[in-house]
């Protein structure tokens, strides 16, 4: 029970048939595979790197350079994009090499409206921390 000033939260006030999420076993699978941890509980970041992804495939949608530009913010990645055509895009990325593989995977996904055939990496400058 989380007390705050005494008082229980409006959540745990809030009859419903449904059990709390801490309470069900997927929590502590969530728990266990460090779901939901901040990246400085994880433990250190190995490296830092600037790549420059390829990204191959039907790439004709305008929403897509936004949404590259977008995720990679949210990822809190340095990036530019240097290239952009209907068939090819080159970013260039800089950041924590665990944050540009969660780029990549995203991009790999992509907006409904792209179909993204490959991703090609290429390592510019890397350092280990």
């Amino acid at each position: 029970m989380n007390i705050v000033d005494g008082r229980r939260s409006f959540a745990e006030q809030t009859p419903t048939a449904y059990p709390r999420f801490d309470d069900t076993p997927f929590a502590s699978s969530f728990r266990r595979y460090g779901v939901g941890k901040t990246r400085a509980s994880m433990g250190p970041v190995t490296s830092h790197l600037q790549e420059r992804m390829t990204i191959i495939g039907d790439l004709r949608a305008a929403s897509f350079i936004p949404w590259i530009r977008r995720h990679a913010a949210k990822l809190g990645l340095s990036h530019s994009i240097s290239h952009a055509s209907s068939m090819r895009i080159e970013l260039e990325l800089s950041g924590p090499e665990e944050l540009i593989d969660m780029m990549e995977v995203g991009c790999s996904l992509g907006p409904i409206d792209v179909w993204v055939e490959s991703i090609e990496r290429t390592v510019m400058i890397g350092e280990t921390a």
